[in-house]
Formats: structure tokens, sequence, C-alpha cells
């Protein structure tokens, strides 16, 4: 459901009749007939047939015009659908479930018709009420369909790009293996906070729980930025040794500063150079630039991708990961896109992708990045901007919704397209998705990544953004697995860092076994004699740290060991390539 400005609540009293039928898989239908709910400076009416019941509800002129029922159901996730007619071309309207509150559109149809409203879990008796929006339809009735979560497939580990760093594919194996079970908890931090990953007000506010994901922006490197004197005050630097401190997940993007033709407004224009990235702030002419090669704004464009590559290659040297989120929001919404590498239409934006991955990749070796983009889902055409199955692991959207909303009708969408394909993320979000809204709506995103420490604050009370981040469907920075750029120091055999040689060092052990370093001396905690390799040899470091414990130390199995020793060749020769 969209979201649009909270309508006031109001209290409802309904008469309803349920009818009960079954569908072909033996579901339950609930259907209340709108002219026996209440009527709201809306009208009874019969006069055109085709209706249900004894007749339709007419009249959405007036901004406060409504019909509302109360639905008693057993507790479940039901799909409410709208009988309507929409004699006068398509018309939006607004709803309200409970507490959430969204929009929709009716299609045009002189006759009556019905229209999907999205998936919500009812387990008290609920209020459903259709609001004016636009107006000038009728409704006829609301219907509520018995459904079943709809779980996500299985995704493959398989990076797009084949020679992926030992550190991304671990990382892409352990976001694999959590998909449709939990979600990593994000946050996308204020860049203008130079001082700490997350204010302490908003670690009050979330009881102390951490993301296992911080996100940040490169937007401050942009060369048409630096040149106007802008300094990233070191974010690069800050966001790597937060990792290497913590072991916890970098996401970045890149706000874009278009490389030339900046309109450099004065303040409050809103086409500032600051705003470069803004479609508003510039002229620059993407499609041109990508039709000349050989042209300036052509190796402007090569220009600034290889200044990010600066930044990006930092990461690479410290064998750190990262979820690498460019061009993002490019189609916009329906009214044409916001940013500039979108202004060009969908081809143009794909060539720009295709130039950056390949400049990336192939030209400056960055085999540490996951690709992630975004869709704008729910506008015409939003698939058309996809880059392609080659080039993406991530296929993210963003959602800007009311609290409390289960985003149901992005996360589906994105499932028709990419279940069992690619990892589906809510890639930024103004709100948190509920709690329990995996085990109810089957709404299983990679990860999430409210945006600003201020939507959350302000959307959500401390009490329900501790019940929703603390949720077992959660996964926060203290329950991630030692990841391999870990750096903290510990001692001999403590490869988990907690203070204590104990088994479960001996479980990252096994599951670093393999890792090699690519550009850092040691290849993870678990590398403990720091000859760039987790093999046999670190495990008798550990095994002589345990010789004074009194629980008995495993030994690997020889079918372990062996196994082991195959995929270190497979390796090897894969690297040789």
């Amino acid at each position: 459901m969209k979201h649009i400005a909270p309508v006031a609540a109001r209290s409802i009293i309904s008469t309803a009749i349920v009818l009960r039928m079954a569908l072909p898989c033996s579901a339950e239908v609930f259907r209340y007939e709108a002219e026996l709910g209440s009527l709201n400076g809306v009208q009874f009416a019969n006069s055109v047939s085709g209706f249900s019941g004894t007749g339709y509800v007419t009249n959405f002129n007036t901004d406060g015009d409504s019909v509302g029922v109360t639905a008693d159901v057993p507790d479940g996730l039901y799909e409410l659908w709208i009988g309507y007619r929409s004699q006068f071309g398509e018309k939006g309207y607004d709803l309200r479930v409970g507490s959430a509150t969204g929009s929709g559109m009716f299609e045009g149809s002189t006759t009556f018709a019905q229209e999907s409203a999205g998936l919500y879990y009812l387990d008290a008796p609920t209020n459903i009420e259709v609001l004016k929006g636009w107006g000038y339809y009728d409704v006829d009735y609301l219907e509520l369909r018995l459904s079943s979560p709809r779980e996500a497939l299985p995704v493959a580990p398989t990076l797009s790009n084949p020679n992926a760093t030992p550190q991304a594919r671990f990382l892409m194996d352990y976001l694999s293996s959590n998909y449709g079970q939990q979600t990593l908890y994000g946050q996308q931090r204020h860049f203008s906070n130079p001082n700490e990953i997350l204010s302490n007000s908003y670690l009050n506010h979330t009881g102390g729980i951490f993301p296992a994901l911080i996100g940040s922006d490169l937007m401050e490197y942009s060369p048409s930025r630096v040149e106007k004197g802008a300094n990233a005050n070191g974010e690069t630097e800050r966001m790597i040794d937060w990792a290497q401190e913590t072991g916890g997940v970098v996401s970045l993007m890149w706000h874009w500063n278009a490389p030339t033709d900046l309109i450099d407004g004065p303040n409050g224009s809103g086409q500032e150079w600051w705003r470069g990235f803004y479609s508003e702030a510039t002229t620059f002419d993407l499609g041109a630039a990508l039709d000349n090669p050989g042209g300036a704004d052509y190796q402007l464009l090569l220009r600034d991708i290889d200044a990010i590559a600066v930044e990006l290659d930092k990461f690479k040297q410290a064998d750190i990961p990262v979820l690498w989120r460019p061009l993002h929001e490019a189609q916009g919404n329906s009214s044409g896109a916001w940013f500039w590498w979108g202004d060009s239409g969908a081809d143009a934006m794909k060539e720009l992708w295709s130039l950056m991955h390949d400049r990336l990749t192939n030209h400056h070796g960055l085999n540490n990045l996951i690709w992630a983009t975004t869709l704008q889902v729910g506008v015409d055409g939003w698939m058309d901007w996809y880059p392609g199955d080659d080039m993406v692991d991530v296929v993210g959207v963003d959602v800007y919704s009311s609290a409390g909303d289960n985003m149901s009708d992005e996360w589906l969408a994105l499932l028709d397209e990419f279940d069992g394909e690619k990892l589906i993320a809510l890639t930024e979000s103004g709100t948190l998705p509920p709690e329990d809204v995996i085990e109810n709506f089957g709404v299983a995103w990679s990860y999430m990544m409210p945006w600003s420490e201020d939507f959350l604050t302000g959307n959500h009370s401390a009490a329900e953004t501790q019940a929703i981040v603390g949720s077992s469907e959660v996964i926060d920075l203290s329950e991630l697995p030692v990841m391999p750029w870990r750096t903290a120091g510990q001692a001999a055999g403590d490869f988990d860092g907690d203070g204590d040689v104990d088994l479960s060092d001996y479980q990252v052990w096994r599951e670093h076994f393999g890792l090699t370093a690519v550009n850092t001396s040691t290849a993870s905690p678990a590398d403990a004699n720091g000859d760039g390799l987790v093999n046999a040899a670190d495990y008798t470091v550990w095994r002589d740290a345990m010789d004074s414990e009194t629980v008995a130390v495993p030994e690997p199995s020889t079918a372990f060991i062996a196994l082991a020793g195959l995929y270190l060749t497979a390796m090897g020769r894969r690297r040789d390539r």
C-alpha cells in the first residue's frame, strides 16, 4: 500500500452481512456489503444493475466522504478486495485498515468490477474504511479472502562477478543462508555526523541494539563537489574502521553530483551546486554523453567513476566486501526522473550501469563489490530499468510509507520477477517493517535500511522500535557470525574475540576454513599464524590454546580435511585464471 497523508480516525459501527463461500482452494471469503456499513457523507443507491447485495454506495465527492465496516474474522492473513464501479475513468481512493493507511487506484469501469487492496493480518475486530481520495466512484462491497504467506524460494549464493573475493563470497553465502528466514537490520547513517557511526540518542531509542548493516554515501567524493570545496571528512576510513572493529556489514551508495553543467543557482532556488545530483539542478545530458564516447562529457563520466573507484579500492585493500548500490531510484515516479542519471530514460541508465560495472570490475579490479539495484516498483514500466542478471546480485526497492505498512505489495511484485533468482532487499525505507512480518506476511527482505536516524525515531516509538529490531526475525550486530574482515585484537586461538578460547572458536575456524587474504596480512580472525590462509595450521594454534581446558578438543574429520584440501586446490586454480 502506498503512503498518503494520515486520515483522522473515525468510530465505525457496522451492521454488516457476512457471506461465506468456498473458493477453489477451499479458502474462506468474508464479504461486507458497503450499503450496510457506516456511511459518512455518501449515499445508498441501486439504480445501476450488476451490484452485489441490495445496492451500493455512491457520491464520494467531498473530502471526508467514506464508507466503513468492522471486520470480525478468524485470526489470519487476508487479501482485501473492493467491489467498485469507476464510470469516469481511473480514480484514486484512500484506505484505512486498523491503524494502517494507504491508497490505491480503481481502473475505469462502467460496470461493477473488483480491485485487490493488499494483504492484512487480522487478529482482532478491525475497522476497514474507504475514503474519498479522488472521488467519483461507487463502492459495492469489501471482501476479505483468507490467504497464506508466500515463502521466498532459496537463492544460490552465486555472485555476478566470477572473480569475487573470498570475503564477498563469504558475505553472499551468509545472506543467502538467512534469506527467507531472517532480515539483517541496517541503518543509513547521518552523513553530517563525522564523530560517530550512530548517535547516542538513536541507540537510546533502539535500547542499545546496534544494526548489523550500516549504509553510507560517497556523495562528497564526487569531483564536481570537491571542486566546490566539499569535504567528505574521512567517511571511507570511518566506515572501514567500523567494519574492522565490529565485523559489521557495509553498504555504500552514491548521490553522484553531475560531472558538469551544474546550474549553481542561489541558495533557496533548489538548483544549488550541492543539489547537483537532482535533475532540476543540472543540465547535464547523459544520453548525449553516452552517444559520444570520444567527447568531453563521456570522459568526465569516466573521471568521476575513477574517483569513486579510489574510495572503493580502500575497502578492497582492507578485504572488506561492500554492498554497492549506485544509480538508485533512477526511474523516479510517474512524473519523471528525480536524478540526472534517469533523465535520459531506461536505456541510457542501463548503459551507464554497464559502463560503471565494467569500469569498476574489469578496469579497477574491484572484486569486493556485491551489486545492488533499486527498482521503482509500482511505476509503469519499472522492470524496463533492470540492468540485467549478469550485472546485479541484489534487487531492492525503496519504500516510504506509514508505520505499520507490511510492504507486501512491493515484496510480492519483486518476488514475481526474481523469486529464486536474486536476493530481494528493502534498500531504503521511511519506516521499519512490522514485527513478525515474515511469519504473518512472508515478507522476508534480505536486509532493511531505514533512511536517516530521524525517520526511524520519528515514525516509531522506542518500545515499538525495540520490539521490531529485537525480534527473532531480525539480525542485529551482536547476532552476526564472526566476519573475516574483523581485525579486533585477540589472544591466540580466541577467534571470536570474546576473551575465551573455547568450542565457539573452533566453529569460527570451520566456517572460515579455506579463506585467503587478498590484500591484508591475515585472511580472517581465524588466521592465527597470519600467513594469509585459514588452514589446519591455525587449528593447531586453537588446539594448543585449549590444552589446559577440561573440554574435549574435537579433531577435524579426515573427510573434512580431504574436502577442504580439494576446495583449496579448486580455489587456487580459480585464482590462477
